[in-house]
């Protein structure tokens, strides 16, 4: 399967999950808005979650394929089986410890909150968090099992699983809203240990289901788990090796969300909830879209490091680079553009209303201007992973995340949440520049001025596109879901309409890309090409 091919089935997938998990908050925010309860479970479900996204669904991914490519490459199965089987008990251990560790937990991010609202929101977010906490289990089990695939070219499963997970927990808070709608305060669910316990486990059976769908893929895919506790074998030293690093990348990583989640938790209630809205949109494109690419790259990329062919690294890392700015730049510029009118067509219902769309539309826009930043930035730590190199990512990832948090510290008090917002966007542009320069050293140039020139094209198309949303903006009825509706559905359409054909009449090479990858999703697929 080529990689515009492969690229393309894992934003397919991607994109339908992404689909549902939007859907997936629709129902969070129909249910609970951004209330007190609002805050506590979502300040409880992002900590297993950050567990994921950090370092299980990013980092360890990361390392894992380079290492599994490399022997499956040499035939060495058994130090595959060893590394899945000292992982997965790795992985029991830690969470035992997490979830004896989530009332310390709770009460740190509750530090900075007011005594009057602090006591309601650890009554309910602790044993919610305890009951959550499983979760880093069947992340762990998903995350090495996607790694597997991935080894083996094998992406689509991976990509479509967390549809599962979005489904589960759609069909929960519909039906809590229904049945349960009065209950759903934090005085509610404090006095109802039923209800919390259904909200806690209920969540958690979507991981545990996105998980287990994985197993068939597996056999499929040639890949057997076998029980091998080898803790000796040479995998598992360079593993610890990688990992050592990993660890310490993964440390500073929380101690930073800690404190930016912190910070916010004690700005205003509902901030949490907000925030947690707006990541969803932060990372709709990036996942739908930099993740396939990242995905499908990872292994290319270290193939062409593991056999020291450093032209083939250069090409193949700046064509992912340009490809993935390609959609990142425009829809950056249409967020600014068009925050306040996609929060409110997508959310403003229920128990979310207009003080609710005020503050996700302030957390959207700071993580919009984010994004460029945080997707080179992770984009490139993979291209450090691909040579196996974990140590200079955790360098620097520890100088991004201390530029992050002294700017927090600094922007929370004159600025409040959206000062907490700000300096993510302002640390991850400072890192990813930082990061890019490091790189073109250790290859000897990232693509030059061929690189350079298509992101200028990118940005021209890009201000262009900004111009006309503005200009629709103010053309178009202001107020009520009808104006809100015209201003998401003209300006998606017009908006990428106009983009396109800007990076045609440029010339831009990246259309060429886009157009293999539509052209061969046609082709006939193999029997094994959803494997």
């Amino acid at each position: 399967m080529s990689l515009a091919r492969s690229s393309l089935v894992v934003a397919a997938g991607t994109g339908l999950s992404r689909i549902t998990g939007l859907a997936r908050i629709v129902a969070i925010a129909y249910a609970l808005g951004t209330s007190a309860l609002a805050d506590a479970y979502n300040l409880a479900n992002t900590t297993p979650n950050i567990v994921y996204d950090l370092l299980l669904g990013g980092v360890i991914s990361a390392t894992l394929v380079p290492l599994i490519v490399d022997r499956l490459a040499h035939d060495d199965e058994d130090a595959v089986d060893a590394i899945g089987t000292v992982v997965s008990l790795v992985l029991v251990a830690l969470t035992v410890v997490a979830m004896a560790a989530a009332p310390a937990i709770m009460r740190l991010y509750s530090l900075d909150v007011p005594p009057d609202r602090r006591d309601g929101q650890l009554a309910v977010a602790v044993p919610l968090l305890v009951l959550f906490m499983p979760q880093v289990l069947f992340y762990g089990l998903s995350a090495l099992w996607t790694a597997l695939l991935n080894a083996r070219r094998s992406f689509a499963a991976p990509a479509f699983a967390p549809v599962l997970n979005n489904v589960v927990v759609i069909c929960l808070f519909v039906a809590l809203a229904r049945v349960r709608g009065e209950d759903l305060t934090i005085e509610g669910v404090r006095a109802d240990p039923g209800l919390l316990v259904l909200l806690g486990l209920g969540t958690t059976a979507g991981i545990v289901a996105m998980t287990l769908v994985l197993l068939p893929a597996l056999r499929r895919a040639g890949q057997r788990l076998r029980w091998r506790p080898d803790w000796r074998n040479p995998a598992l030293r360079t593993l610890a090796g990688l990992s050592g690093w990993t660890l310490g990348y993964v440390v500073t990583n929380q101690l930073l969300l800690l404190l930016l989640l912190t910070l916010m938790n004690g700005t205003e209630p509902g901030a949490v909830s907000g925030y947690t809205y707006a990541w969803l949109f932060f990372q709709l494109p990036y996942g739908l879209f930099a993740v396939s690419i990242m995905t499908t790259f990872t292994p290319e990329l270290s193939t062409s490091a593991s056999l020291g062919d450093l032209p083939a690294y250069r090409a193949r890392f700046a064509q992912g680079l340009r490809v993935i700015l390609a959609v990142i730049v425009p829809t950056t510029l249409g967020y600014l553009v068009l925050a306040a009118p996609i929060v409110s067509v997508l959310l403003e219902r229920g128990e979310f209303g207009a003080a609710s769309v005020d503050t996700t539309v302030t957390v959207l826009v700071w993580l919009a201007a984010a994004l460029p930043g945080y997707t080179v930035f992770l984009y490139t730590m993979r291209g450090f992973n691909a040579f196996r190199d974990t140590r200079t990512p955790f360098l620097l990832n520890l100088g991004e995340s201390l530029f992050n948090a002294a700017l927090a510290l600094a922007l929370v008090g004159p600025f409040g949440l959206a000062g907490v917002i700000a300096s993510y966007a302002i640390g991850y542009g400072a890192g990813a520049v930082v990061a890019l320069a490091v790189l073109r050293r250790r290859v000897d140039g990232l693509g030059g001025r061929a690189t350079g020139t298509a992101i200028a094209r990118q940005l021209v198309a890009a201000g262009a596109m900004a111009v006309v949303l503005v200009a629709l903006t103010r053309l178009t009825p202001t107020g009520g879901p009808t104006g809100s509706l015209l201003e998401v559905a003209g300006g998606v359409t017009l908006g990428a309409g106009v983009y396109v054909a800007m990076l045609a009449l440029l010339r831009s090479e990246d259309l060429a890309w886009a157009r293999e990858a539509m052209g061969r999703s046609g082709a006939r697929r193999r029997p094994d090409a959803m494997s």
